[in-house]
């Protein structure tokens, strides 16, 4: 073979790229990519080759040039023809070894891209059945998810037609439940507005009646001061004296059971332990007292009746036969830290209530309090009935008048303190909101407090 042929033959970059469209060709190519890392030293190792193969050839080119000038000299050029036939034969040589080693390069190209071509053939046809074997699986597993889904969804229908049902089941009940509360809420309302009604008329009566008698004591106080004053009504005996004891026993409760409802002053009390002594008017047997001995707090009780003033005696507690006035007035200024008033208030008329504060005041020391506890008129049951019970009692005293006077008078930080008893009534829940506040209030007026609180203190 000529080496010009044998040259033309040699592809330096084994046919790449691929030319050509189809299949065949794109697998071609595929595989060309795939094996390239592994040809590519080689081909450029070809390349060199035949590089080197067309500089041999145009140094062959450039002898036969030379040779042909030289034909005149025939010894010469028998020398040099012999010399380069040797050099032409050793070129020819070369270049036949070159052609081997690319037959041999092209022959091993070729198995490996067989090879390449057989391997990828493989992984397409694994890859073919690994994607038909996901796509049955995934209807597979669709049409398990599609049974599932209309499994449940045919159980939530059940479940929720049958929830319907029980909801308009408890629908019907509750709404004929709600009838049936709603005309008994508004037959009891109508009892209640005709029960308060006829309260509310006792009451207005009752007010009437005490703002005569509060009229006609101002003015037999006026026109026979002589008759009243604080000294003429201490001892002065009345036919009530007898039954105090059994009416505060029977009405009132036992000493333990006021003892224990007067606890609920000791922290305020305990605030002025050192202050000074606290007077307990009308202190009765004893109960404030004995609860501020037990806790070392100095106090001593003042009380119209001998009785209740030889009681509190022999409980070993400090108390005395005296007016409120008279002792108020009698004891030296700024010398006491507080002053107590238990269920007292309600037995003084108006002008002698602000007389009573006014020398509350003067017998305090700053920083001293006050502590005026009353029945509550603001419950109609209180102030229309059981207020009255107490043949001594005057009025009932409203806590906002009291708290009011007490404010008036100098005293500061007044509050009303509500206390309540018995049990307390709650409106039904059912009830709407203008229904629910109008029950509350009714409720309130005759279920409330039973007693309340004046607390206020001296600052200067």
């Amino acid at each position: 073979m000529a080496v010009d042929e044998s040259i033309a033959g040699v592809n330096p970059s084994f046919g790449l790229p691929i030319a050509g469209r189809g299949p065949k060709s794109m697998v071609k190519r595929l595989t060309a990519k795939l094996v390239w890392p592994f040809l590519r030293h080689q081909v450029d190792v070809n390349m060199v080759l035949v590089a080197e193969i067309r500089e041999l050839q145009a140094r062959q080119d450039a002898l036969l040039s030379v040779i042909e000038q030289q034909l005149s000299d025939t010894g010469h050029v028998n020398s040099s023809i012999r010399n380069l036939g040797a050099q032409i034969d050793f070129v020819e040589d070369g270049l036949h070894n070159v052609e081997k080693a690319l037959h041999i390069l092209e022959g091993q190209y070729t198995d490996v891209a067989a090879q390449r071509e057989n391997h990828l053939a493989d992984v397409l046809a694994h890859l073919g059945r690994r994607t038909g074997e996901l796509e049955n699986q995934i209807d597979l597993g669709h049409r398990q998810l599609l049974a599932r889904f209309y499994d449940g969804f045919g159980a939530l229908q059940r479940d929720t037609a049958e929830l319907t049902r029980q909801f308009a089941e408890l629908s019907t009940k509750q709404e004929r439940e709600l009838t049936e509360l709603s005309l008994d809420i508004e037959r009891d309302l109508q009892n209640l507005t005709s029960v308060a009604a006829s309260e509310s008329r006792k009451f207005a009566s009752l007010l009437a009646r005490v703002a005569e008698v509060d009229y006609f004591l101002t003015e037999v106080k006026r026109s026979y001061p002589d008759l009243v004053t604080p000294e003429r009504l201490v001892g002065l005996p009345s036919g009530f004296d007898a039954l105090a004891s059994a009416f505060v026993e029977t009405f009132r409760g036992s000493f333990e059971d006021i003892k224990e409802r007067v606890s609920v002053y000791l922290p305020e009390l305990k605030s002025i332990a050192g202050l000074g002594p606290v007077l307990d008017i009308g202190c009765g047997r004893g109960e404030l007292l004995e609860l501020l001995s037990d806790n070392g707090i100095e106090a001593y009780g003042i009380e119209l009746g001998q009785e209740s003033v030889e009681m509190c005696l022999a409980r070993g507690l400090d108390a005395r036969v005296d007016d409120a006035l008279h002792h108020l007035s009698s004891v030296p200024e700024h010398s006491l830290g507080a002053v107590t008033a238990i269920h007292v208030v309600e037995h003084l008329d108006t002008d002698t209530l602000i007389t009573f504060v006014d020398l509350c005041l003067r017998s305090l020391k700053p920083g001293g309090l006050i502590i005026f506890e009353t029945p509550n008129p603001g419950n109609v049951k209180i102030g229309a009935d059981l207020f009255w019970t107490d043949p001594t009692h005057l009025h009932p005293i409203p806590s906002e008048f009291l708290r009011f006077v007490v404010a008036m008078r100098g005293f500061s930080d007044a509050e009303i303190i509500p206390f309540k008893r018995g049990a307390t009534f709650a409106p039904a829940q059912a009830l709407d909101a203008g229904q629910h506040q109008l029950v509350g209030e009714l409720a309130d007026q005759l279920f409330g407090p039973e007693d309340y609180a004046v607390i206020a203190r001296r600052v200067g």
